[in-house]
């Protein structure tokens, strides 16, 4: 408690210190006078996050008998049990095996949910700058649009009227080998709302296709849509956004062969349940799901993939098959000829603007942005649950984390209905002290690994082995820094006698896990100035002048955001508000930014 106590004052005090610094920094800077712009090193106003640096709680508890109760989990088949009740076990003793295929198949299914988020994270981003590269037009006003608006990560070209861009991003599932195509949020092949605009009144059907950008996985295709259409005899059939037992394919002559596979529309995003997958594994059926760009209203098969239950395997999203359709001539790209002027027996469609008002680019802005932190914290969420996917492939095999005796073995089923454990192991006396790993390095820590316990009472040192950890996160726990950090239990082993009772407290360090990076860096959020969904700060350039450095940031601890990308320890910064802080203002060295008498 005393500890605790220390901790919170610290906390306090800190926070004061920072906000008597905020303010009288804030103070100085707008009473600039048109003087050189103090910068100093980033090593110097690198705060480490005002943490520990440990990726694991820094304190556990101590516990002089613990139990072992493995439960029944949905993605896993128990293979064989190792014990019979009353058998005698020491920790490291093999409980029960499982048959991972079911969890083999839902981490390639998760890895590809990743895939696609990641594209469709991208391709808002590439929409995000054109639309801030779009000239805004006042109400009413037919003749104000750029009619070309570039995006670097495409290099999609809104033409003027009488062309379409049509554009279509294919990316590389690697894994596979093949080419999956995946559009924006909803999989449709679809463009900003100023070149929306402009295809609307496109007649002639020509096309104006840009060069593919930098990155090797996107390319631009001239024109064509994504897929293929939806076919119109299965219009009103039922497409589903998540696969369970329950879920009927649409084709009545399948028979979950190879050449009939079972057959289901799918929304896009759709999930599917464990259930589902392993009575197509006990079945032995294979089955194809067929992705749509809108459930509601769906124009476009988008891309398929396929449940192999015979081999145990999934086939990757492939494109179906294009239907034959007579090639058209290139249109080749001539910026320098001037355009034909438009037939006047032809009049523009009145209702139709060239491009949007202020208000509209803002709206459109500010939904992308909503967007893209969506799908930000999806991805996160999503790449938490593949490590505990790999963990659980990885660990086919559960060994005893105590040493004691087996107090009862239930039958899969019955565990499953009775919400009971399969296996319950009771400890013996001893000292198990019980952990918490962030979920930064949930994939790090493994059984075996050593840890140092120092206790609070007596100051007494010990080492600690890793007999377990869980794949459950904790609910309702945080370490104070950061609380969208989820944490899980792990369990270690002090072997031989200490002076430690039950309920002591204890500090907790592993040398893999505790230190802090050199190279890391951390800045109070103060320094750090917001352009829409991205970051920057002001630096001192080559040249000497200021200059304006967007950065990458990570994890916000306790105020102090993490520098990916974008600043090195050795740049100097500046406070990034104030009248003279503008890029090529002069600057002037200092040791800190905290001192502006």
């Amino acid at each position: 408690m005393e500890k605790n106590k220390k901790k919170i004052l610290i906390g306090s005090v800190s926070g004061i210190a920072a906000a008597v610094l905020l303010t009288g920094i804030i103070v100085a800077a707008v009473q600039g006078s048109g003087k050189a712009v103090k910068v100093a090193p980033v090593s110097n106003m690198n705060s480490g996050g005002w943490s520990s640096g440990s990726e694991i709680s820094d304190y556990g508890t101590v516990t002089t008998n613990m139990n072992q109760d493995i439960y029944y989990d949905d993605s896993l088949t128990v293979k064989e049990v190792y014990v019979k009740a009353g058998d005698t076990v020491k920790i490291g003793d093999r409980l029960v095996a499982y048959d991972t295929t079911l969890a083999t198949m839902e981490k390639e299914m998760k890895q590809m949910e990743i895939e696609g988020i990641a594209l469709n994270r991208k391709n808002i981003e590439a929409e995000l700058k054109q639309l801030r590269g779009t000239k805004a037009v006042a109400k009413g006003d037919a003749t104000g649009a750029d009619p070309v608006v570039k995006t670097s990560a495409t290099e999609t070209k809104a033409v003027a009227k009488g062309n379409v861009a049509g554009t279509n991003t294919v990316v590389k599932a690697s894994a596979a080998g093949t080419d999956a195509v995946v559009n924006a949020d909803t999989g449709k092949s679809r463009t900003t709302a100023s070149v929306q605009r402009q295809n609307m009144t496109a007649r002639e059907g020509n096309t104006d296709t840009g060069t593919a950008g930098s990155d090797q996985d996107s390319t631009v295709t001239d024109g064509k849509e994504t897929g293929k259409p939806f076919p119109e005899e299965l219009k009103g059939t039922k497409i589903y956004d998540k696969i369970t037992e329950e879920s009927v394919p649409y084709n009545e002559d399948g028979d979950g062969t190879e050449e009939k596979p079972y057959r289901y529309l799918c929304a896009p995003g759709v999930t599917v349940h464990a259930q589902f997958m392993l009575k197509v594994l006990e079945n032995r059926e294979i089955c194809t799901f067929e992705v749509v760009d809108d459930k509601d209203n769906p124009t476009r098969i988008l891309y398929e993939w396929t449940l192999d239950g015979k081999n145990g395997q999934i086939i990757k999203p492939v494109q179906p098959d294009q239907p034959d359709t007579p090639s058209e001539p290139d249109v080749p790209d001539e910026p320098d000829t001037p355009s034909e002027p438009e037939d006047p027996s032809e009049p523009d469609d009145p209702g139709i603007s060239d491009g949007p008002t202020k208000e509209e680019l803002a709206k459109e802005i500010q939904e992308k942005e909503e967007r893209l932190k969506e799908l930000e914290l999806e991805q996160r969420t999503a790449e938490l649950e593949l490590k505990q996917l790999k963990k659980k492939v990885d660990n086919a095999i559960v060994t005893s984390t105590v040493e004691g005796t087996v107090k009862s073995v239930t039958d899969e089923e019955t565990a499953r209905l009775e919400n009971t454990p399969i296996i319950s192991v009771v400890g013996e006396d001893g000292f198990y002290v019980t952990g918490r790993v962030a979920e930064t390095a949930f994939d790090k820590i493994k059984e075996g690994m050593t840890v140092t316990v120092t206790s609070w009472t007596s100051g007494m040192t010990y080492e600690a082995t890793i007999s377990g950890v869980s794949s459950s996160p904790l609910t309702g726990y945080s370490d104070g820094n950061n609380e969208n950090l989820s944490y899980y239990p792990f369990t270690a082993v002090i072997h031989g006698d200490a002076e430690l009772s039950n309920g002591d407290g204890v500090d907790l360090s592993i040398d893999d896990l505790s230190s802090q990076d050199e190279d890391e860096i951390y800045l109070e959020q103060m320094f750090v100035r917001e352009d829409g969904n991205q970051y920057y700060v002001y630096k001192k350039g080559d040249n000497g002048k200021l200059k304006k450095q967007y950065v990458e940031v990570g994890k916000n601890v306790s105020g102090s955001l993490e520098i990916v990308s974008g600043l090195s320890l050795d740049d100097e910064i500046a406070f990034p508000y104030g009248r003279d802080v503008r890029e090529g203002a002069k600057t002037k060295s200092t040791d800190t930014l905290y001192d502006y008498k």
